[in-house]
């Protein structure tokens, strides 16, 4: 009897496993970073160790369960890390429970918005890391006491991605802002709605979305088109993105290229293009940078970037630097370090 007793036991173990798993994963990317910005009296620069130079350093868990005929249900719980200077971790990142099937997926809680994935790595050469981070031009500007909280992630939201349909593949969200009925929109985020479609068809992917947040000193609303074409070593890259605050806007346009030199290193490069209404500046940057996988967790990277302001303007820098003090003066940046994935 014990004999079948462990039999059974071992038999339901195995069963379980194989209805539901738990994945701990993360990321710990850090370098050396310097920054140098002009200024009335003499250049102004910074050195200094800053996590987060090729990819965003987190730390999540995540998993799901088989509810069989096709059904899965799970989560994602996901933190940021500073290596450089370690805190409490907080679950700021993706934070959701959802459930997949022939339908798609449906998920509820914190996540990236429709309008945020295009200014990811898929379709600007480096992302939102880094000296050469699309954050920098493609981000809106504080204006008439409206600072976006919904240009990247959302907190209660609803986030429905559809099934791919020959290439085809869509994704909505709704995100409640909770305050109460009489208050109207509050100063922070009231409720975010958002769209994106995208069409991937061998080396051709496209992108657009658009999406609006109410805020009461002046709703926020970003838009993007996003495309890429694999042309043999080279990933071509095309970038516009639109953010109006109230009555003022910022238009962007990138772009970009990922060539592959060899099996294991990329080279990237991406100039953008900003016109700017009612607010900051027009402004250009130029970045350049290297990547060296020395395996598939682990890899090595250098960038260097110019953020060029232009007429009088004095609002966009490089990375975490400084801001120039001349008028149209200009900011530059330089980097490298190691990211490892686990």
């Amino acid at each position: 009897m014990p004999l079948v007793s462990a039999a059974l036991l071992a038999i339901a173990c195995g069963q379980a496993h194989a209805q539901s798993s738990v994945t701990i994963f993360g990321v710990a990317d850090i370098g050396y970073v310097h920054t140098s910005a002009n200024g009335t009296a003499g250049s102004v620069s910074r050195s200094q160790l800053a996590s987060d130079g090729n990819t965003s350093s987190r730390l999540g868990f995540r998993g799901t369960e088989d509810l069989r005929g096709g059904m899965k249900a799970g989560f994602w719980l996901e933190g940021a890390l500073a290596i450089d200077q370690p805190g409490s971790l907080t679950l700021q990142r993706r934070s959701t429970v959802e459930l997949s099937g022939s339908f798609g997926e449906v998920r509820l809680g914190r996540d990236y918005v429709p309008t945020f994935t295009n200014l990811t790595v898929a379709y600007h050469p480096f992302g939102t890391n880094g000296v050469g981070n699309a954050g920098q031009l493609f981000y809106p500007v504080a204006a008439g006491g409206t600072t976006s909280s919904t240009h990247v992630r959302s907190n209660n939201g609803i986030n429905y991605f559809s099934p791919n349909v020959a290439g085809y593949q869509a994704n909505v969200m709704y995100a409640f802002g909770e305050h109460l009925s009489n208050e109207g929109a509050t100063k922070q985020n009231d409720t975010y709605v958002g769209g994106r479609v995208s069409y991937a068809n061998g080396p051709l992917n496209l992108s657009a979305a658009t999406g609006k947040t109410k805020f009461a000193t002046g709703d926020y609303t970003q838009s993007n088109f996003a495309a890429n074409y694999q042309l043999g070593a080279a990933k071509l890259m095309y970038l516009w993105g639109e953010n109006k605050v109230g009555v003022t806007k910022t238009t962007s346009n990138l772009v970009g290229v990922q060539y592959k030199v060899s099996g294991t290193g990329e080279v990237r490069a991406a100039y953008t293009d900003l016109k700017a209404v009612g607010v900051a500046n027009d402004a250009t940057q130029m970045t350049v940078g290297y990547v060296h996988n020395l395996s598939k967790r682990t890899a090595l990277y250098t960038n260097y970037s110019v953020v060029d302001n232009k007429g009088t303007g004095k609002q966009f820098v490089v990375g975490g630097g400084d801001k120039t003090t001349v008028a149209g003066g200009n900011t530059t940046g330089y980097e490298f370090g190691v990211r490892h994935s686990f």
